[in-house]
């Protein structure tokens, strides 16, 4: 009895140990300028920066002082860690210091260098993350049939069919580090289920009567994918390679069901609405064929994609 109320114990202790986890893991989290976008100092501080410099283009040296301390509490009061921020609290200094000593001119200047990073970093928080998930569906096919085996028999012939699937993308560099503009790499996980043409077969599968020995199999994937005109609504791509894990059914001859391989692909993206986007997509898997059998697939479709 003692025993049975320790596991129990132990099994509320795991459950809640992995609702913890699993809240933590999966809880939404900002960025700096998204925390930024959502800071109503921030939004303050611009306002009261271009106050300062509308002040000091009149030559209102005391009047630009005013608004710029006002700005500059705001921005210290924002309480984000955003290099923009950083120059705004610096213009913002200067610009204070500048317009107590009569200058109005260098007043100005740095009040609008102050807006101009502020409004900079509420910019960066509407900016879309590149994150995205997506569904996907359309025709597939093998490079070799799985007819004549022991499991699948020797009607099996057919070699096309359908796939469906899903994941997300994560964005990882919009512009390559810096390096190229425009183009940005994003890390895709995706999980696919295939089914192939089956037909009545006289295998191991189907000792029970002609009913069809069904043919499919499941791919789980990891892959890179480099996209194109970043900031447009239209968005080409490639895979240069990627990752794939295959578990085929039924069992091959050597009752192996466990692959894996490469994969290559290209396609494109167009936005529909808002973080809305529909593409096609094109892939060809080449497996290392761990099963004895030839693995090898193509497949073609549609999906549709939601940023987040």
């Amino acid at each position: 009895m003692q025993v049975q109320k320790s596991r129990r114990n132990i099994g509320l202790w795991s459950v809640a140990v992995s609702l913890a986890a699993a809240f933590a893991l999966g809880a939404p989290v900002l960025s700096s300028s998204a925390l930024a976008a959502v800071n109503p100092h921030v939004s303050e501080a611009v306002e009261h920066a271009k106050g300062a410099a509308s002040h000091g283009k009149q030559g209102h040296a005391d009047a630009c002082v005013q608004s710029g301390e006002e700005a500059l509490k705001h921005a210290k009061a924002a309480g984000v860690k955003n290099p923009h921020v950083d120059m705004g609290v610096i213009h913002l200094m200067e610009a204070v210091q500048h317009g107590k000593a009569g200058h109005a001119d260098a007043c100005t200047e740095h009040a609008e260098g102050a807006s101009t990073h502020l409004a900079e970093v509420l910019a960066e928080g509407t900016t879309s993350t590149g994150n995205r998930v997506f569904f996907r569906g359309g025709a597939a096919g093998m490079t070799s049939d799985r007819a004549g085996e022991l499991v699948s028999g020797q009607g099996n012939d057919g070699t096309v069919g359908y796939y469906i699937g899903g994941g997300a993308e994560f964005m990882l560099s919009k512009d390559l580090w810096g390096m190229v503009p425009g183009v940005a790499l994003v890390g895709e996980i995706g999980l696919e289920f295939k089914r192939w043409s089956s037909s009545p077969a006289d295998g191991l599968a189907n000792l029970g009567g002609p009913a069809k020995v069904q043919m499919t199999m499941l791919t789980a994937s990891v892959a890179p994918k480099v996209k194109f005109r970043q900031g447009t609504d239209f968005q080409p791509w490639i895979i240069p390679a990627g990752l794939d894990f295959h578990v085929i059914s039924p069992t091959s001859s050597q009752i192996n069901y466990l692959d894996m391989g490469v994969q290559f692909g290209g396609g494109a993206e167009f936005r529909v609405w808002k973080e809305l986007w529909l593409g096609l997509d094109s892939r060809f898997h080449l497996a290392s064929n761990q099963t004895n059998t030839v693995n090898n697939f193509w497949t073609t479709g549609i999906y549709g994609a939601i940023g987040f």
